[in-house]
């Protein structure tokens, strides 16, 4: 996914103090050649002569913002804050770049507050509404989410952040007219249906999966950015915002071309040919289906094992004795919300919070069993878990997105997502990894 940080553009302010004008105006043009490092050099003159104009300090503040310098900007808008009149133009501006700064610094509760505070002063702030929607996301409120980028995208219809954004929520973010339309455009109900089924929905979200998961690229590749005819659909073709979806038969194709290659892959590790469509996961469910091709479950241990991971079992194997009572208690897990981790990601947990493993599972809800290689560990990733209880999750996120590895195989990685990786808030116990305050 792209990154999520909604950077508004930056003009150079013009202060009506004509000392500061030639300043300002020698800062605009280095910042328009893109020149930033000396654009920032020019303003900081500026800033030491005029400490009292707020146009420099947001101007400056604004360079530093273009070159990542995050606190340093942070500190040249707050300046700014402070000499402004109540009648500037420009606190939605600081307020909502505040929000951009607070977000890169996975400071989510922050970035809230700031994106509330930009759209008190100006409701029709394209920047804000996007970034107090992604903060939302984070949170688990998705339908409220989805409400800002839609009257984003309201306000400025050539807005590709929040159009994105509404995409990769499809199809929670149609409504039902619109979902008519998504089934008819990819070929997943006939064009004069007027109704759908939650069959058809889950086959919808089957092949938006698969787009999010390189699926088209993959086919481009495999026949040479040629495909057969039916396989895609292109919506508003010829605009800046035309879109290649998969229809069914293109999902199909796509299956069935990745079951041919993981065929071979499985091929290539010394299984023979009769044990190919014998193989199951490690639940014991068939990596292919009776027509020979990959099930949902195989599409996971077939990337899995892309990534260099057994995930498979021979015909031979069986499933360890206590693997069924395992299994029956993530199970459990999984279905109150819970997300399996691994002990990498919990030790990051740990480490981060300053919270001890008993104090995790003690006072934040989170779950462990079994010992040694043989433990497995649990955290809430339930969309309406709330802090503290949803802050394991949020920095298990953060863990995958500092050292995550995404596979070089052409092929799609299916993956499931909750929320970005976003940290709500800073250390939650004490150096004794004891829990503070009174939760």
């Amino acid at each position: 996914m792209k990154k999520f940080l909604i950077f508004i553009s930056v003009t150079i302010l013009f202060s009506l103090n004509l000392s500061a004008l030639s300043c300002l105006d020698e800062g605009r043009k280095l910042f328009n050649s893109k020149d930033y490092v000396a654009a920032e050099h020019a303003l900081e003159k500026c800033s030491k002569a005029e400490r009292q104009n707020p146009n420099i300090q947001i101007s400056l503040a604004s360079v530093k913002l273009s070159l990542a310098k995050y606190d340093e900007a942070n500190k040249y808008f707050n300046t700014a804050l402070k000499i402004m009149t109540p009648q500037s133009p420009y606190y939605a501006y600081i307020y909502s770049s505040l929000g951009d700064i607070a977000m890169q610094k996975k400071q989510i509760k922050q970035a809230m507050s700031y994106y509330r505070d930009a759209l008190e002063y100006e409701p029709e702030n394209i920047n804000a509404l996007i970034g107090y929607g992604l903060t939302l996301e984070k949170m688990g409120q998705k339908e409220l989410a989805i409400a800002n980028y839609k009257k984003a995208l309201e306000i400025d219809f050539a807005n590709l952040p929040a159009r994105e954004n509404l995409i990769r929520l499809e199809p929670d973010c149609l409504n039902d007219k619109e979902k008519l339309q998504a089934l008819k455009e990819r070929n997943i109900i006939a064009p004069e249906a007027q109704i759908f089924t939650d069959e058809d929905i889950d086959t919808l979200k089957k092949i938006l999966k698969a787009e999010r998961g390189r699926g088209i690229a993959y086919l481009s590749l495999k026949f040479g950015n040629v495909l057969p005819s039916g396989a895609i659909f292109e919506s508003n073709p010829n605009t800046f915002y035309a879109r290649k979806m998969l229809t069914l038969s293109g999902y199909q194709l796509l299956i069935d071309k990745l079951s041919g290659d993981a065929k071979e892959f499985f091929l290539s590790k010394s299984i023979s040919a009769s044990d190919l469509f014998l193989l199951k996961d490690f639940n014991g469910n068939p990596i292919f289906d009776k027509k020979g091709l990959l099930t949902e479950e195989g599409l996971v241990s077939y990337n899995k094992s892309l990534k260099g991971q057994k995930a498979y079992l021979l015909p031979t194997e069986k499933i360890p004795a206590d693997k069924s009572k395992t299994d029956a208690r993530i199970k459990e897990y999984l279905a109150q919300g819970y997300a399996e981790v691994t002990r990498l990601e919990f030790q990051y947990v740990e480490q981060e919070t300053l919270c001890s493993e008993e104090t995790l599972v003690k006072r934040l809800r989170c779950r462990t069993f079994g010992e040694g290689n043989d433990k497995h560990y649990f955290v809430l990733s339930k969309e309406d878990t709330l802090p503290p209880y949803s802050v394991p999750y949020m920095f298990v996120l953060e863990y995958r997105e500092l050292y995550g590895k995404r596979s070089q195989n052409t092929a799609p990685v299916y993956k499931d997502t909750f929320g970005e990786k976003q940290r709500v808030m800073s250390a939650l116990c004490d150096k004794n990894g004891n829990m503070l305050g009174m939760l």
